[in-house]
């Protein structure tokens, strides 16, 4: 289940974060540089456990390590990869073998930056919608802009909560169209020949779904961030859900 550490080279990675490295300026998808505390609520998160469901090349991780957290990062097994949606006539195995490639490399620039850092964070593959008891147990969890990849997203947070004792905190792309109640919007269509993208949601689907699962404490943060391979600043909301004070550690740990 723990993936031991490796040391790819620079020139087989491809950044989905921008990161400043000791070799230079790396501009990725996204740069989350500049509203990072906004992306992840304002947790504290000094002297916490995490779990990170779908760290991409790390930034958030390493983030939330050098605040003080000590964190564990979730990944599909490559064999899994991808929730792809299943469109009639889409060549979807001639996809699934390139985006493979992609996807090899993005791991690589998570391990690369993780060595260059001489970080402590440790990397499981596993099922996200069943994560097994011997992951261990969680003060925070985090998902991060991948639930709008996944065909199940209830799974995912049903399987993430039982994991986590406190907080679990999702972040995912804001349509302030789709209004004010609990709901999620399938984003493809016959007009779209796009696979990897399955949702639209609005923050109230996360605290009405966690709160369901005793999460039931909740605050929202908007906020835009930056991304650099479109050219454009993105709006985005982040949903901080936290079990009540008055829960057990008993009832918590369930």
């Amino acid at each position: 289940m723990f993936v031991p550490p490796r040391k790819p080279r620079r020139e087989d990675c491809r950044f989905y974060h921008s990161y400043t490295l000791a070799d230079g300026e790396v501009v990725g998808d996204w740069d989350l540089r500049l509203a990072t505390s906004e992306y992840l609520g304002n947790v504290d998160f000094d002297g916490r456990s995490v779990l990170e469901i779908g760290p991409a090349s790390g930034f958030l991780s390493f983030h939330m390590e050098a605040a003080g957290a000590q964190v564990t990062c979730l990944e599909p097994p490559m064999s899994h990869l991808w929730d792809t949606v299943p469109i009639e006539g889409y060549d979807t195995e001639k996809w699934r073998d390139e985006f493979t490639g992609h996807i090899e490399r993005v791991r690589n620039s998570f391990w690369y930056v993780h060595d260059e850092k001489q970080s402590s964070v440790q990397l499981i593959e596993a099922d996200p919608c069943n994560i097994p008891e011997a992951a261990g147990k969680f003060d925070i969890s985090l998902l991060a802009s991948v639930l709008l990849h996944c065909r199940r997203p209830f799974d995912i947070l049903e399987s993430v909560a039982r994991r986590t004792r406190r907080t679990v905190i999702v972040t995912e792309l804001w349509n302030p169209s789709l209004g004010d109640l609990p709901v999620c919007m399938l984003l493809p269509h016959q007009g779209a020949q796009q696979v990897h993208t399955w949702w639209q949601f609005t923050p109230q689907f996360f605290i009405s779904a966690l709160g369901l699962l005793g999460f039931t404490e909740s605050r929202i943060l908007f906020h835009h961030q930056s991304q650099p391979s479109e050219n454009r600043t993105v709006p985005l909301f982040t949903v901080v859900c936290e079990r009540p004070d008055g829960l057990t550690s008993a009832q918590a740990s369930r």
